[in-house]
């Protein structure tokens, strides 16, 4: 009987155990969408510092986020297999606690069996011994010389009665036993499985967290280096512009004095440079892809429709 009580405070053990699981894994996943939603606002700050009028140069940076961003396995792929995982894990200790309420009822069913058998065997030995009293009485009755072989054959009865019931009772008793313990490693070890999943979950969301990070990290220096370059930009087109603006100057100054042929030769004899940056300060369309030559033309066609 101390074996079957032992047996039961083991199965409960290990079912409270497996329910003290943690019930929410999700929490995990919680670490990767932080970073992801720092990336996003570190981009939108760089880009903003800029100024209103890069809006080119901040879509470039957004860009330049999704280029650092893993090929192979991606930070969605990562976070869902974490999620997966996660999920794999919560399965794993529901059917943990399942395993470990079947153990349970099997060790209160052993439990169970051993009473109602001890129950059994307290019957039988009342039945017989009650036999071997109405034997005994009947022996007295008929002879006192059979009193005494009669009591001794019903008392030989009733043991080999009470000893099969005590193996039966017996036998019963340990393949509940056998049942119970079977259940409870079952149990223990699918605890073993859900705590190796549920491992395994932790690992796959540090490493979506920490691949987050980086390219976020990665995506920011992207950011402020765009700025810088559309900052040191903006003061090289303020440069060419005041740069035009002085030539412009000089060409109208040589053309009031020098008339018109002057002032052409003027323009072929300009470095395609100073042509370049002349054409800017005309607004002269597609200067850029300009040779010099055809710059000349732009500025003479755009001087003259000017004039009148």
């Amino acid at each position: 009987m101390a074996g079957t009580r032992t047996a039961g405070r083991l199965v409960k053990a290990w079912g409270t155990g497996v329910k003290d699981l943690p019930q929410n894994a999700t929490w995990l996943l919680s670490k990767a969408l932080t970073p992801l939603e720092a990336t996003k606002d570190a981009a939108g700050s760089a880009t903003q510092s800029a100024g209103s009028g890069l809006a080119d140069i901040a879509r470039h940076a957004g860009a330049s986020v999704m280029d650092v961003l893993p090929v192979g396995d991606s930070i969605e792929l990562r976070l869902q297999r974490a999620r997966s995982a996660a999920d794999e894990a919560k399965q794993a200790e529901d059917d943990a606690v399942r395993e470990a309420e079947e153990a349970k009822a099997r060790s209160d069913e052993a439990r169970q069996v051993a009473e109602r058998c001890r129950a059994y065997v307290r019957d039988v030995e009342r039945e017989q011994t009650q036999e071997v009293s109405d034997k005994v009485a009947e022996a007295r009755r008929e002879a006192d010389a059979r009193v005494e072989r009669a009591r001794a054959s019903a008392q030989a009865d009733a043991d080999r009665v009470v000893q099969r019931a005590k193996a039966e009772a017996d036998d019963r008793v340990a393949k509940a036993r056998e049942e119970a313990e079977a259940a409870q490693s079952k149990a223990k070890q699918a605890m073993a499985e859900a705590t190796a999943s549920l491992a395994e979950a932790r690992r796959l969301a540090d490493e979506a967290t920490e691949a987050t990070k980086a390219a976020a990290e990665e995506a920011h220096r992207q950011a402020a280096q765009l700025a810088a370059d559309a900052d040191r930009e903006a003061k090289n087109a303020d440069e060419r512009v005041r740069e035009a603006e002085q030539v412009r100057s000089r060409a109208a100054t040589q053309r009031k004095g020098n008339g018109r042929t002057r002032a052409t030769a003027d323009l072929n004899e300009m470095t395609r440079t100073d042509l370049l940056n002349l054409a800017t300060a005309e607004e002269v369309k597609g200067r850029s892809a300009m040779s010099k030559t055809e710059l000349v033309t732009a500025l003479k066609r755009s001087t003259g429709t000017k004039r009148r």
